[in-house]
């Protein structure tokens, strides 16, 4: 056995790079996580203080902590099955046959998903600016009155909601639209000839072709829903009190601006036990539903 790892140690040497990276800045921060979630420790004293699972008791009993993950879910609520739609939707209009330059309209949709956060939260606070506000000064002239978008408990989640929407449903269209394009052009011209309308190819080929894609797509927005600090931070920091905060940005402020790591490492691993569940039955259920397909055609 030594003999053959010693004859192929050039193999060994060219994948090592990625090993010594995974285990300094993947493994190592992930086990240091741990521990860290076990511990009572500001950041700044040499030696954290062993707690054992105090902090998740203390997560049990916080209210914040589950007015935050209510406030995330609610969040994906207003934003993962619109973005499904119009991902889905905007994706089968451009992949249409009369339409042309496909690519400039992807590299469009493309843009705000590049954009840096900080600029298009500017941008949104613009918008939805109580006083002078582009959406309130047109209500204005129908005579509808000012509505606080960031500064209400009741559209403060929606504001957020918007702007996630809009920033990342570009980025999934062109996910979409590359199922699309995989999907062959003879189902469709075959429904054509049995005089199937649009919208019949649309509900009963292009969605069900297209299931492994939109699964796709529901688990990595729902992941970016659940990870997406920086809109709540910037666009409503959280407010009106904690309406608008969503549980990554309560795990920020724990961490970085009361400085209790301790407590922010356990509610991250709390976090990642959420995804890996959601992920883990979603990936059942898709597995089952594609079984029954199978079995039916």
């Amino acid at each position: 056995m030594l003999k053959k790892i010693i004859k192929k140690s050039h193999c060994y040497i060219w994948i090592a790079p990625f090993f010594i990276l995974f285990i300094i800045f993947t493994l190592y921060p992930t086990i240091n996580g741990f521990y860290l979630s076990l511990t009572k420790w500001d950041g700044f004293t040499p030696n954290p203080t062993w707690v054992g699972l105090d902090n998740y008791r203390n997560m049990v009993h916080d209210s914040v902590f589950w007015q935050t993950l209510f406030n995330t879910v609610i969040i994906w609520v207003f934003i993962v099955p619109v973005r499904l739609i119009l991902s889905l939707a905007l994706a089968s209009i451009i992949n249409a046959p009369k339409i042309k330059g496909k690519g400039t309209y992807a590299f469009f949709l493309f843009l705000p998903n590049v954009t840096a956060v900080v600029t298009v939260a500017v941008v949104f606070r613009i918008i939805f600016a109580t006083n002078g506000g582009i959406i309130n000064s047109t209500l204005g002239m129908l005579g509808v009155e000012p509505l606080r978008w960031l500064d209400s408990k009741e559209l403060s989640k929606f504001s957020i909601s918007i702007m996630q929407t809009w920033r990342a449903t570009g980025y999934f269209t062109i996910i979409m639209l590359a199922g699309l394009q995989r999907i062959d052009k003879s189902i469709y011209e075959a429904a054509e000839i049995d005089g199937a309308s649009p919208f019949a190819k649309f509900f009963r080929i292009t969605t069900p072709l297209m299931k492994d894609v939109i699964f796709y797509v529901a688990i990595i927005s729902t992941i970016w829903v659940f990870q997406n600090v920086g809109v709540s931070m910037i666009l409503t920091s959280g407010g009106p009190g904690y309406s608008s905060t969503n549980l990554i940005l309560y795990i920020y402020n724990n961490a970085f601006r009361y400085s209790k790591l301790g407590y922010a490492s356990a509610m991250s691993y709390v976090l990642f036990l959420i995804l890996f569940v959601v992920s883990i039955i979603s990936i059942k259920l898709n597995s089952k539903n594609n079984a029954k397909s199978g079995g039916m055609m």
